[in-house]
C-alpha cells in the first residue's frame, strides 16, 4: 500500500470520528516516519508513563489499521502509526533503529486506562502477526500488543559525564534512562499494570499470572537455557533484532556449538521472506557444503517458541574485523606479502573456490563472516546464498558488487568481488566504501586506496590481484582466484614462513600532486559546503522525530554551535548570514530548554564563543544563556572537550575578540582548578582498557579528553598573561606529555597500532600541536623535536584512515598537518595535508564530480563539526586558504 493509502485510511477514520462540524477537530500531523493523531479531549501528554505498542507485518498493516483506528479514536488518547507499509518494512528491518522493530502503532493511554485498554486491544488483535517488540513485554498471549514504561515527551539532560541523554524522573527524584533498547526495562517505582491475573474482555476466567521480570516469549534465552533439547546456552555472542547468536554446549558431543536465532517476521520483505527463511536457506546450503574445509558443520535446525534456530560447529573466536583491531593489518606499507598473509589468502580463496564447485554462491563474504581461529580461516553465514537456482535477497554494503545490491541474479563473480574487498580490508584495515551507486566506482575507490599504499612497492602484485577480482570479468577474476588459492600469485614467499617480517614504521605518504586528480580542492570545498547548506534543515534545524537529539543539540561538537562557527567563515555566500542567525537561535533555544554544562565543545562555553564572534562579525546575536544552577556545582573535569581547560580556552578566544580582562581572569580560575589536583580528571572517553598495549592507545593522553589539550591551554594562558608560575606549571605538564609521547609514537608507527592512535581527539596528532606550541612559547627544543617525531608518525597514517571526520578521523589529522606546515615551513607537512585531501576523495561514496561522505539515514550527526560535513568543510577551507 502506498503512503497515500495509509494516510487516506487515517483521514477517513478521523472524519468519521468527528461528532460535528462545530466540535473541536482531531489533530492529524504527518511526518516523514509517523502519522500523529491527537484527539482534542486528550489534553497535553504527561512527560512519561506506560505506553502500548501494537506490532504488525508490513503486508498486513492496512488490515490492522482498519481494525484498530475506530477503537483508538473512540478511546480518545493520542497515538501515532507508521506512515506507510514501506516505512513499517524499514522499521521492521531493524537496521536503522533496532529498538523500533514491530512498533507499527504507539499508543499513549490515560494512566488509569493502561491495563483495561491494553487488554481490549489484545482481544481486538488476537491472532494478528507481527515481529516481537524486544523493548517491551507482551500484554497477552497470542496478541501483538506490548507495553513498556517510557517517555511520552523527551526530557533531555546532561549526565555527570557531560553526555546528552533522555531520562525519566521518579516521584522521589530517582532517574531512569528513557530510550528503548533490545530488552525490557522499567523503573523500580513504576508498578507493572499487567502483573497478576489478567482478565481479558469477554473472558469469564482470569488469565495466567505474570511473574515479575519474565517475558512470555523468551526474547533472549539466558545462560543455561536448553535449546532444542540439545544445546545448553553458555553465553551470548551477538544481540540484534533479527536474532541473537549464542555459544552453547552440545550435550550429545560435549563440544562447543554456535546457535543462531531467527526471529519471526523481522526483516520481512514484500515476498514474506524474513529472518527465519534465511536460516532455512542456510540449512539447505550447509547440507550441500558438507565436508568443505573451512565451512561450519550443520548440527541442527529447530523451533523454539515462534522463532527458529540453526546450530553449527564453532568456527572460531574472532571475525576478521576484530582480528585486525587486535593485531593490525597483514601488510605494512610497501612490504612484500608475508607467509602469514599468503596462507590467509589461500585459505579464504580455497573456500570460495570449493563452494563454487559445489554450486553455491555465498553472496555475503564480508569482514564479519570471515572467522579466524589461530592460523585457520573459515567462512560463516550462508543465509542469502544461492544454490540450485534459489537465493534470498540481501547484501553487505561495501563488500557486495553494485549488481547484487540492485537485485540482479547471482553470479560466482559476485563472491570474487567480495573476496577482493575482504583482502583489501585485510591489507589496509579500512572497511570498503559503502553506499556507492555509480557503476565501477567501488572498484576504483578500492584500487586507488591500495595503489596509494602498495602501487610502487613489492606489494604491487597484490594490488593487481585485487584489481582482477574486482573487475567482475570472469576470466580475469577466476585466474586471480586460482592464483590465490594455489599461492602462485607472488614471488619470494614460500607460504610456509614461520612468522611475518618484522614490523616496519609507516613512511610519509608519497602521492602525485593534488591538482593531478579532479576535483580540485576548491571545487571539493564548494561542493561540500553546498551539501552542508542543503542538508541543515532536515538533519538539524527541523528533524522529523519529536525525540531527535538534533532538536536540543546546541554543542560545538555535534550540534548547531559548531555549524554556525564554521559558517561565519562563509558569510559572503547568499543566505549564510541568515542561516547563522537561525543556528544561533537554535543553540540558545536548546540551551534554555536543557541545562548545559560549561564546556567548550559541549556546553555554554562554545555557545558564548559563537555569540561573541557573531557580534564581532556585525551580526545580531541572541542574548546569552545564563549559567544553569543545576549544573553549576558539578565538577566538569579538566579536559579541553568539556572541562576546565576547554572553558578557559574559550575565554582566551573571546579575549582575542574584545580584550576584556575579565576573560583572562576567568581563564586563570580554570587553570587554578586544574593545577590544584595531583592528577588529571577526565569524564569522557577514558575507557581504553579493552585495547592491547600494541594498539598504541592512551585516551588520557590525547587532545580532546587528555593531557595534550590541558597542556595547550596552560601554554596559551602563560603566553597571554606572562605569568611565570603558569609558565613553570605549563613546562612541567608539557614535559610529562613529551615523555609519554615517546613510547606511544614508537608503537603507533608499527602495523599493530590502531588508526585512532594517530587522531586529533584521542591519539597523537593533538599532542603534536600542543608540544610544538610549548616548544615555541617555553623555548624548549626537546618539545619541538617531540612534536616533529609525533607529526611524522601521524602523517604516515593518512592513507590508512577509514573515518574522514574531524574527531577520530582524517580531517582532524589534516588540520594538524596544516598547523605544522605553517609553523615549521616544512613542505612534508604541507604535502601530508594535500594527501589528506586526496584520501578524502578515496573515501567518498559518490563519484569525483559529486562526492558524498556521510549518509543522512545512517549517521546520527551528518552535518556536525565533529562527525559530519561541517568538519570536512572546515578542513577544506583551511587547505585551500593556506596551500592554494
Amino acid at each position: 500500500m502506498a503512503t497515500a493509502d495509509i494516510e487516506e485510511s487515517v483521514r477517513r477514520a478521523v472524519e468519521s470520528a468527528s461528532p460535528s462540524e462545530t466540535a473541536p477537530r482531531i489533530r492529524l500531523r504527518t511526518g516523514r516516519t509517523w502519522l500523529f493523531v491527537n484527539p482534542p479531549t486528550a489534553g497535553p501528554l504527561p512527560e512519561h508513563g506506560w505506553k502500548l505498542h501494537i506490532s504488525s507485518r508490513a503486508a498486513t498493516f492496512p488490515e490492522l489499521a482498519e481494525r484498530l483506528l475506530p477503537a483508538l479514536l473512540a478511546e480518545g488518547c493520542p497515538f501515532k502509526l507508521a506512515r506507510s507499509q514501506g516505512v513499517l518494512a524499514t522499521l521492521n528491518g531493524g537496521v536503522q533503529s533496532p529498538a523500533a522493530v514491530g512498533k507499527a502503532f504507539t499508543v499513549y493511554p490515560a494512566p488509569g486506562r493502561v491495563r483495561e485498554f491494553g487488554l481490549a486491544l489484545a482481544a481486538l488483535t488476537r491472532g494478528h502477526e507481527g515481529p516481537r517488540v524486544l523493548s517491551d513485554r507482551r500484554v497477552a498471549p497470542g496478541a501483538p500488543v506490548y507495553y513498556r514504561y517510557g517517555p511520552f515527551r523527551p526530557q533531555w539532560y546532561f549526565d555527570e559525564r557531560n553526555v546528552l541523554g533522555i531520562r525519566i524522573a521518579g516521584p522521589g527524584g530517582e532517574l531512569f534512562d528513557g530510550p528503548a533498547g533490545l530488552e525490557y526495562r522499567a523503573p523500580d517505582w513504576a508498578a507493572d499494570p499487567f502483573a497478576g491475573p489478567r482478565t481479558e474482555p469477554g473472558s469469564p476466567e482470569p488469565g495466567p499470572e505474570r511473574a515479575p521480570g519474565t517475558d512470555d516469549d523468551e526474547a533472549h534465552p539466558s545462560d543455561g537455557t536448553l535449546l532444542g533439547g540439545r544445546f545448553r546456552v553458555v553465553h551470548g555472542i551477538l544481540r540484534k533484532p533479527q536474532g541473537d547468536v549464542y555459544r552453547a554446549t552440545d550435550l550429545r558431543t560435549g563440544r562447543t556449538a554456535v546457535v543462531k536465532q531467527a526471529r519471526a517476521h523481522v526483516g520481512e520483505d514484500a515476498q514474506g521472506i524474513d529472518a527465519r527463511m534465511r536460516v532455512r536457506n542456510e540449512r539447505r546450503v550447509l547440507a550441500a557444503l558438507e565436508g568443505v574445509e573451512g565451512v561450519p558443520v550443520l548440527l541442527d535446525h529447530f523451533s523454539h517458541g515462534s522463532d527458529e534456530y540453526l546450530a553449527t560447529t564453532d568456527a572460531g573466536p574472532d571475525h576478521l574485523r576484530a582480528h585486525l583491531a587486535a593485531h593490525g593489518t597483514y601488510l605494512s606499507s610497501g612490504a612484500a606479502p608475508s607467509g602469514e598473509f599468503v596462507r590467509f589468502a589461500a585459505g579464504l580463496a580455497g573456500i570460495v573456490r570449493e563452494t563454487h564447485r559445489r554450486g553455491v554462491v555465498q553472496r555475503d563474504l564480508s569482514a564479519k563472516n570471515v572467522v579466524l581461529d589461530d592460523c585457520r580461516v573459515r567462512v560463516i553465514d550462508f543465509g542469502i546464498s544461492a544454490l540450485d537456482g534459489v537465493h534470498l535477497p540481501g547484501y553487505t554494503p561495501g563488500f557486495a558488487p553494485l549488481r547484487q545490491a540492485d537485485g540482479e541474479p547471482p553470479r560466482p563473480e559476485d563472491d570474487l568481488f567480495a573476496l577482493g574487498m575482504v583482502l583489501g580490508l585485510a591489507a589496509h584495515g579500512m572497511t570498503p566504501v559503502g553506499g556507492i551507486t555509480a557503476p565501477g566506482l567501488a572498484r576504483h575507490r578500492a584500487v586507488d586506496t591500495l595503489h596509494a599504499l602498495y602501487g610502487t612497492g613489492p606489494g604491487k602484485t597484490f594490488v593487481d590481484v585485487v584489481d582482477a577480482l574486482l573487475s567482475e570479468e570472469t576470466d580475469a577474476a577466476t585466474a586471480a582466484l586460482d592464483a590465490l588459492a594455489d599461492a602462485t600469485w607472488t614471488e619470494g614467499t614460500d607460504g610456509v614462513a614461520a612468522a611475518p617480517p618484522a614490523p616496519s614504521p609507516r613512511p610519509l605518504p608519497s602521492s602525485p600532486p593534488y591538482d593531478a586528480r579532479p576535483p580540485s580542492a576548491h571545487e571539493l570545498l564548494e561542493h561540500t559546503l553546498g551539501t552542508l547548506l542543503d542538508g541543515l534543515d532536515a538533519a538539524l534545524l527541523d528533524p522529523d522525530e519529536e525525540d531527535a537529539a538534533a532538536r536540543v543539540d546546541a554543542s560545538l561538537y555535534s550540534g548547531s554551535t559548531g555549524v554556525a562557527l564554521e559558517l561565519l567563515h562563509h558569510l559572503d555566500r547568499d543566505g549564510v548570514p541568515e542561516l547563522v542567525g537561525r543556528l544561533a537561535a537554535h543553540a540558545v533555544g536548546a540551551a534554555r530548554r536543557v541545562p548545559q554544562p560549561r564546556g567548550l565543545y559541549v556546553g555554554t562555553g562554545g555557545i558564548d564563543l559563537l555569540l561573541a564572534r557573531m557580534t564581532a562579525a556585525g551580526l545580531d546575536a541572541p542574548s546569552p544563556v545564563p549559567p544553569s544552577p543545576v549544573i553549576a556545582g558539578r565538577d566538569p573535569g579538566d579536559d579541553i572537550f568539556a572541562g576546565h581547560a576547554g572553558i578557559g580556552y574559550g575565554r582566551l578566544l573571546r579575549h582575542e575578540l574584545d580584550g576584556d580582562p575579565a576573560h583572562l581572569a576567568a581563564a586563570r580560575e580554570e587553570a587554578a582548578a586544574i593545577l590544584a589536583r595531583d592528577s588529571l580528571v577526565t569524564l569522557v572517553g577514558t575507557d581504553d582498557s579493552a585495547m592491547p598495549e600494541t594498539a598504541a592507545m592512551d585516551t588520557t593522553f590525547g587532545y580532546a579528553h587528555g593531557l595534550a589539550g590541558v597542556v595547550d591551554f596552560l601554554v596559551l594562558l602563560a603566553a597571554r598573561t606572562g605569568d611565570e608560575e603558569l609558565r613553570a606549571a605549563a613546562r612541567t605538564r608539557a614535559a610529562e606529555l613529551c615523555e609519554r609521547s615517546v613510547p606511544l609514537a614508537e608503537r603507533s608507527a608499527l602495523p599493530t597500532a590502531v588508526p585512532l592512535s594517530a587522531t586529533w581527539c584521542k591519539g597523537l596528532a593533538g599532542a603534536a600541536r600542543a608540544l610544538w606550541r610549548a616548544g615555541d612559547v617555553l623555548d624548549e627544543p626537546e618539545f619541538t623535536a617531540a612534536a616533529h617525531r609525533i607529526a611524522r608518525v601521524c602523517a604516515g597514517w593518512i592513507p590508512w584512515l577509514e573515518n574522514v571526520t574531524q574527531c577520530c578521523g582524517l580531517c582532524g589529522l589534516g588540520e594538524i598537518m596544516l598547523d605544522l606546515a605553517a609553523w615549521s615551513g616544512e613542505e612534508a607537512y604541507a604535502e601530508a595535508a594535500r594527501d589528506a585531501g586526496r584520501h578524502l576523495i578515496r573515501r567518498s561514496h559518490g563519484p569525483d564530480a559529486d562526492p558524498a561522505f556521510f549518509d543522512p539515514d545512517r549517521s546520527e550527526t551528518p552535518m556536525s563539526w565533529g562527525q559530519g560535513y561541517t568538519g570536512v568543510v572546515a578542513f577544506l577551507r583551511r587547505l585551500t586558504s593556506t596551500l592554494g
